[in-house]
């Protein structure tokens, strides 16, 4: 049974890689700008230029190079924090709203919506469980990893 879960978590894996490159050749962009961005889209009110660095691995000068392309191609904006005027805050720019934007806009939600109406609460709330312990036992191990690695910040 747990031969069969791991198969398809990581078939799983790899589709969503494949899936996160194909909406950032369908946007005309690189996947780290994509990744950027969807990180930027899924935490408002904590993007910052470093909380983008850590996501990616990547160098402060590199990200800054890539936020700075970002935010003249209009993907993403820069702001100050509402309550501690050091620190910067990334939001997503009008761009993102253009029609060739538009299938990583809508994302997975309506696939989602169709998939998970098939199940119970019950078997929802087993999933959610599932997905969370899965996702924090990876952090960790990457967290571990990039600390052990001296990944780059």
């Amino acid at each position: 049974m747990t031969d069969d879960i791991d198969a398809l978590v990581s078939d799983l894996t790899d589709e969503m890689s494949r899936a996160y490159r194909a909406y950032s050749a369908a946007a005309g962009l690189n996947l780290s700008d994509m990744m950027a961005i969807g990180y930027v889209r899924t935490h408002p009110g904590e993007a910052t230029p470093s909380a983008v660095a850590r996501h990616l691995g990547m160098s402060s000068g590199a990200t800054a190079i890539m936020l700075n392309r970002l935010e003249a191609d209009g993907y993403i904006a820069r702001g100050q924090h509402p309550t501690d005027r050091r620190v910067t805050l990334l939001t997503l720019g009008p761009a993102t709203e253009e029609e060739r934007f538009r299938p990583f806009s809508r994302g997975l939600q309506p696939l989602h919506a169709v998939v998970l109406g098939q199940y119970s609460g019950e078997e929802l709330d087993a999933v959610k469980r599932f997905l969370g312990d899965m996702l924090a036992g990876l952090r960790e191990r990457t967290d571990a990893l990039s600390t052990k690695g001296g990944g780059k910040d």
